[in-house]
């Protein structure tokens, strides 16, 4: 007959108390987005001869090139001469097809790995699938007329709604208006006109975001001013731009978006300066399931090379990764990721002797609680670590 030991009993009790917060508290809402299309591209082509999809691959790549590294010049560096003149070699997948205005349309899906390799041989960034949610409060005038964008309902201002959504889907940022009913909150269209950051933060609370764009859009002698606060994940960005026409000055505002994110959470192949290797002690793992989400998520981040279980015990794990560039963009991309909670540096009390000791053999350890489920709930336990 098994006998159940009291530490069955805990890790029992945990499941079970896990099973039964779930009936009772809402899952948390995860905001950064996965950009599952990184690496497609849709360019039109001048039918199905040799040359023309040659021209196709390399317009394709091209666009896969800036998408992933956040850098819009990229194609020029040296190293993609080559890269560029073979494109199709990096093809994974192909479609052609008519496009809306009757022309043939080549959709391509790149090789992620050959990608981000290329990108890492010439010297460029990379910057993951897993991007932060950009909530933009955007306000236009054109003549006497004032109006906010949102999701659906837009009027005379539908064309800068699609416009900012095309132009960030163009470069993977993932981006949010907010929704059809805010179109005729007449103060909250003063507060965005305004830039008053603190009103329109807490007019988004309950909109998933990572970051806010409050912009103003308005008429500047022959052509158009933007300008805009940009906060949220460590960046506060105030500027302004102006251009002749509405294409050109969200491609410039865009631009000024990507560049920022993507020096922030882009990995470069070249800017390995500390260990490749860092361990994570991981809290909150109550079941096989929870562990294999929790290490499901850490391999998807783009710094992570490789990551493995080094030690598990009754109420952690840790984890091992090998990663590429820093570690504050490490740490930068688990952020990210809103199931994994940063936890203060604990300290060498003799209740973890042990753990402190094995934790001594590598260059550092990283600390969070896994929250995928539900918050953990205060533990004096906890606590007195």
């Amino acid at each position: 007959m098994a006998v159940q030991t009291r530490s069955d009993v805990r890790l029992t009790m945990a499941a079970a108390l896990v099973s039964l917060l779930l009936t009772l508290l809402p899952i948390p809402p995860a905001h950064a987005v996965v950009v599952d299309d990184l690496y497609h591209a849709t360019v039109p082509v001048s039918g199905e001869g040799e040359d023309a999809l040659a021209e196709g691959y390399r317009q394709g790549l091209s666009r896969v090139l800036v998408k992933v590294s956040g850098d819009r010049s990229v194609a020029d560096l040296d190293g993609l001469a080559p890269v560029l003149d073979d494109a199709g070699s990096l093809v994974d997948g192909r479609q052609l097809e008519k496009g809306r205005d009757g022309g043939d349309e080549l959709t391509l899906r790149f090789s992620r790995a050959a990608v981000n390799r290329a990108l890492a041989d010439a010297g460029a960034r990379v910057w993951g699938l897993n991007r932060p949610l950009t909530l933009a409060w955007v306000a236009v005038q054109d003549g006497g007329d004032r109006g906010l964008l949102v999701q659906t309902g837009e009027s005379s201002d539908q064309g800068w709604s699609a416009l900012i959504l095309e132009q960030t889907a163009s470069r993977g940022l993932p981006l949010a208006l907010p929704p059809a009913d805010r179109a005729g909150d007449r103060r909250l269209l003063s507060e965005v006109w305004g830039q008053f950051m603190g009103q329109v933060s807490r007019a988004s609370s309950g909109l998933d975001h990572d970051l806010l764009a409050v912009v103003r859009i308005s008429r500047r002698d022959d052509g158009w001013q933007a300008s805009w606060n940009y906060e949220g994940a460590g960046i506060d960005q105030s500027r302004s731009v102006t251009a002749e026409t509405p294409e050109t000055l969200i491609s410039e505002m865009v631009e000024n978006w990507v560049a920022e994110l993507a020096s922030r959470y882009g990995v470069s192949g070249g800017a390995i300066e500390t260990g490749p290797r860092v361990r994570l002690m991981l809290e909150g793992v109550a079941s096989p399931g929870d562990y294999a989400a929790a290490k499901r998520a850490l391999g998807q981040l783009n710094p992570v090379k490789s990551v493995g279980a080094v030690s598990v015990s009754s109420d952690h794990i840790v984890f091992e990764l090998e990663y590429e560039g820093e570690l504050p963009q490490l740490r930068q991309n688990i952020a990210l990721e809103e199931r994994f909670r940063a936890l203060d540096q604990p300290g060498t009390g003799a209740g973890n002797a042990g753990d402190e000791e094995d934790f001594r053999t590598v260059r550092q350890t990283l600390y969070y609680r896994w929250q995928q489920q539900v918050a953990a709930p205060p533990s004096s336990d906890n606590d007195a670590r």
